[in-house]
């Protein structure tokens, strides 16, 4: 495409996004049946055919990230909330790449807009390839694939002949085994096209792992010699590598593993020989950081592949660091990650640190433990013939070696040392450890551990040193609140923990106040703002100084939620607040805020209510009726002479509403005297 073809392509596509996001909005708010909504899906048709009239081969493909797309080179819609719904929802739905042909429909686009809204509400909706496959829809792909890898491989027709593909793979094949490469641009763009295709990098894998398997062959383009065609292709690939970016190098090592999956004749041992050979020539050459480099990027690989490739990665590990130079290395690293404050720079070259050390070590504790079963099960015997069968899963023992065990005791034993540390120095780096075991802690869901840690912390914060305590405090003060409410709204944990963070959540109800309130601020969905404003009721007075102070924000159904919220505390000190939101600009706070005022039971606020009520003007309408019914209403609540005198006046109101109120609640008043 030529520079005046791009320009023209690129016109009109932000109109186009901003078009499905505001069609997919409608979806949702008028439901798809409403003939408003038909009218927005046939304008959108019509836009998007024009626009694929200007796109090459008449398809429009856009990636799919978090809170924008992706077309060509450039985002399209960053901080556009209804751009950000449209993309949130293909998103958690695993949508990677939308595309359209001219064979869409508009009733295509519809059902494809109700699948979005209503599969949000399901727990195992059909994956949108399956619904789109079951729908008949036509024009329309919702890809998992890669934005880019689609548009470079053209990853579209499930049904296309694979020739071309095929074809290419039988040249890089050929060129792998046979080229020497003099000119080093055409072996850099063989290397680029492998990394960009992980089909492609599969396929040249699996047959160098098989050709090993044959040995010689008459046909020269799959001659191999033992180990040679393996050495041979990674170590291609291996100087291209270790210029490759981070991001890139990570995707390549994933596909060096994924090319490598599959069984080996060997069975298990000849997977481990493939595996080693692959780590060794891939890593030919290179110096001990260059090594740690692709180690690091290795440990972030998650999976079976990333598993296999780690193992042999420690094997070299171990071979390099006889004198321990990798270990002084990745030492360093740990040691700057701290002092920058990077966690997960950090945690990354820890878990380097642990791989390195897990070769030499995994023998011997492997012998131990078996050692230490058997001697358990003679121990056992004798006991286990009176009570019965019993495992060591009975008796507690596996617990006791599990991860989450182990964590706990080691946090203990900190918090231990902690409490009774005396030199300063100490007791900063024991805090340390505790500033990256909280953030742990929360992502791994362990909050029973979170909650006596937490708690523990607060203890100490009063008892040790003066000096000392403000650094405990910023731990405690630090800790991600806005999270853990949101996992407990979710109900992403246990039932057991629910209490725990309650309990949390209330003890430090003060800080918690503060991101919680932001999320109820930002939260688009009702029902998780509902639980919200029950868990901020929850943590009682802490939170009522927060909540005050924001009851003058601009967005109306924020303060109206926050009058809700310190209505249901009932802490008299927010009257004053409630009273002045009273005036607010908008009914429906008004009403809440007098409601509000009405549960404090708060007597200082009577005459402010009388006034609301008794205030009558010649052209009130029902919204203000409906403001002095609720005044007379928390009046009736506080009670008192002063309150029953206001009601009185209220019953002489010119409005038959403000009166048969009124007089309904002197005659409870009547009644209850």
């Amino acid at each position: 495409m030529d520079q005046k073809s791009e320009e023209k392509a690129s016109v009109g596509i932000g109109p186009l996004v901003q078009a499905l996001a505001k069609t997919y909005h409608w979806a949702g708010l008028y439901g798809t049946n409403h003939p408003v909504l038909a009218k927005r899906v046939g304008e959108l048709h019509a836009a998007l055919l024009s626009r694929l009239s200007h796109e090459t081969d008449r398809q429009l493909f856009l990636g799919i990230a978090r809170d924008k797309f992706l077309y060509l080179n450039q985002f399209v819609g960053e901080k556009q909330d209804l751009v950000c719904r449209l993309t949130e929802s293909l998103y958690l739905r695993q949508v990677a790449t939308v595309g359209f042909d001219p064979t869409v429909t508009p009733d295509g686009l519809m059902a494809m807009f109700r699948y979005l809204h209503e599969s949000k509400d399901k727990e195992a909706p059909s994956s949108p390839e399956q619904f789109l496959r079951d729908s008949g829809i036509r024009g329309i792909s919702l890809s998992p694939y890669n934005y880019k890898e689609l548009l470079s491989r053209k990853i579209v027709d499930p049904d296309a002949t694979g020739t071309p593909t095929e074809n290419r793979e039988q040249e890089l094949w050929r060129l792998m085994l046979t080229s020497d490469f003099a000119d080093r641009d055409d072996e850099k763009k063989i290397m680029e096209e492998l990394s960009d295709s992980p089909n492609l990098l599969n396929a040249i894998l699996r047959r160098a792992k098989e050709a090993e398997s044959r040995g010689h062959s008459p046909d020269t383009e799959k001659a191999a010699v033992s180990g040679e065609v393996l050495r041979k292709v990674v170590g291609r690939l291996s100087g291209f590598v270790r210029e490759l970016p981070a991001d890139r190098k990570k995707d390549v090592l994933s596909s060096i593993g994924s090319g490598l999956a599959g069984p080996s004749p060997g069975g298990t041992e000849g997977d481990s020989a493939h595996d080693l050979l692959v780590a060794r020539s891939l890593t030919d050459g290179h110096s001990n950081e260059e090594f740690l480099d692709l180690v690091a990027t290795l440990v972030s690989l998650e999976g079976k592949e990333g598993e296999r490739l780690r193992k042999s990665f420690a094997t070299l590990a171990f071979e390099r660091n006889k004198e321990n130079p990798l270990l002084s290395h990745v030492g360093e690293r740990v040691r700057e990650s701290k002092k920058i404050n990077d966690y997960y720079a950090q945690k990354t070259w820890e878990a380097v640190e642990k791989l390195i050390l897990s070769r030499g070590e995994e023998k011997y504790i492997k012998d131990d433990h078996h050692r230490f079963l058997e001697d358990l099960s003679k121990i056992r015997k004798p006991y286990l013939g009176r009570v019965g069968t019993k495992t060591s899963d009975d008796l507690g023992v596996l617990k006791a070696f599990e991860e989450e065990e182990s964590r706990k005791r080691t946090l203990l034993v900190l918090l231990d040392l902690l409490r009774n540390e005396n030199q300063e120095g100490d007791f900063h780096d024991i805090l340390e450890d505790f500033r990256t075991a909280i953030p742990n802690l929360i992502s791994q869901k362990d909050f029973s551990t979170l909650h006596t840690v937490m708690l523990g912390l607060d203890s100490i914060s009063a008892t040790t040193r003066p000096e000392w305590q403000d650094a405990v405090r910023d731990i405690l003060h630090t800790t991600d609140f806005g999270t853990i409410g949101d996992l407990y709204i979710a109900m992403e944990i246990a039932d057991d923990d629910a209490g725990k963070i309650v309990d949390l959540l209330k003890r430090f109800g003060a800080v918690a106040a503060t991101p919680l309130l932001d999320g109820l601020l930002l939260e688009p969905e009702a029902f998780r703002r509902r639980a919200l404003i029950k868990l901020l009721t929850t943590l009682g007075p802490s939170v009522v100084p927060e909540a005050q102070s924001r009851l003058s924000h601009p967005k109306w159904f924020f303060v109206r939620n926050l009058c809700l919220i310190l209505g249901d505390i009932g802490d008299r000190r927010a009257a004053a607040d409630l009273l002045h939101t009273a005036s607010h600009a908008d009914h429906r706070v008004k009403r809440e805020a007098i409601v509000a005022i009405g549960k404090l039971a708060a007597p200082e606020a009577v005459p402010g209510l009388g006034k609301i009520l008794v205030d009558e003007g010649f052209f009130s309408s029902k919204k203000d009726d409906q403001v002095r019914v609720d005044a007379a209403s928390a009046l009736y609540r506080i009670g008192g002479t002063e309150a029953i005198a206001f009601l009185h006046r209220g019953k002489k109101s010119r409005r038959k509403a403000v009166r048969t109120h009124c007089e309904g609640l002197l005659r409870n008043v009547m009644e209850d005297g």
